[in-house]
């Protein structure tokens, strides 16, 4: 019976050995996608109104004439319109990017729920 015990322990001991480094792959998983939320916060802040503000100067860039745009001082309105758009690329790149760690903050919460059991 003891000799089954040390057996039962031992395989035990190297099953979690051999998953251990995709454990502590998870644990920084889950660092980093704390870092990345932190991040996505900070830039939701920073940009504020301006997707909003960019939208509504691409739309008066679209409305004004070539006389109109040369008082503005604006030589070259797709060219600006095409910067102006930037800042919207970034704001949809972030939602893309603030949708993907919460997919892995689901991922990472379900394999931390499944760990406690084991606990």
């Amino acid at each position: 019976m003891a000799q089954a015990k040390k057996h039962l322990w031992a395989n035990m001991i190297h099953s979690v050995n051999d998953i251990w480094p995709l454990i502590q792959v998870i644990f920084e998983h889950n660092d980093l996608v704390k870092e990345a939320s932190e991040a996505i916060q900070n830039i939701k802040v920073d940009f504020g109104e301006k997707t909003e503000e960019a939208s509504k100067i691409i739309k008066f860039l679209n409305y004004k004439n070539k006389y109109e745009l040369e008082e503005l001082g604006i030589a070259d309105r797709i060219e600006t319109i095409l910067e102006v758009n930037k800042v919207i690329s970034k704001r949809d790149m972030m939602i893309q990017l603030e949708e993907k760690c919460q997919n892995m903050k689901l991922v990472v919460n379900r394999f931390f729920d499944k760990f406690e059991v084991l606990r």
